[in-house]
């Protein structure tokens, strides 16, 4: 259980720093196309450069830190393979035991239909989110974020629920 709230608590750093680091990205699509169609000077898009680098160290360690981990985790186990279903699916172990395959699978459906109704929910937001925010490419960014940590961390609720009854 505990190297599952690790895996989880990594992989929701690294959606989210990824984030950050695709933000400055977008806001420099934005303004170079702003600047191709005439709307800014060449001025203003100089003064406004968007440097990414600094997300980028943060993006790049959790990166190495969750490779670090998965390996770890298969070395103790399968014969240091790495399987897909590990990289996807956090701390499972499907082949031996029936009960967590079974608590497995209700977790997965379970953030898999969260993620579906919380996607409505996100896109539902859109058009209020243009009249609230100045910041429309930092709202999809972070939105398309949202998405994989709330089924993450619905996994994660369903499955410590599940493994304590």
């Amino acid at each position: 259980m505990r190297n599952l709230q690790i895996t989880i608590i990594l992989r929701i750093l690294l959606i989210l720093t990824f984030a950050m680091h695709m933000l400055p990205s977008v806001k420099s699509t934005q303004l170079s196309n702003m600047l191709m169609n005439k709307q800014i000077s060449y001025d203003f898009y100089v003064s406004n450069q968007i440097n990414s680098n600094y997300y980028s160290i943060p993006f790049f360690i959790l990166v190495l830190l969750n490779v670090w981990f998965t390996y770890f985790n298969s070395k103790k186990r399968n014969n240091g393979r790495i399987l897909m279903k590990e990289i996807v699916i956090p701390e499972t172990n499907l082949d031996d035991d029936e009960r967590e395959s079974e608590i497995t699978g209700k977790s997965a459906k379970a953030a898999f239909s969260v993620v579906i109704v919380f996607s409505f929910v996100i896109l539902s937001l859109f058009p209020m989110a243009i009249s609230f925010f100045n910041e429309l490419a930092a709202y999809s960014v972070f939105a398309v974020a949202a998405l994989p940590i709330i089924g993450l961390i619905t996994y994660f609720i369903t499955y410590k629920v599940l493994y304590s009854r």
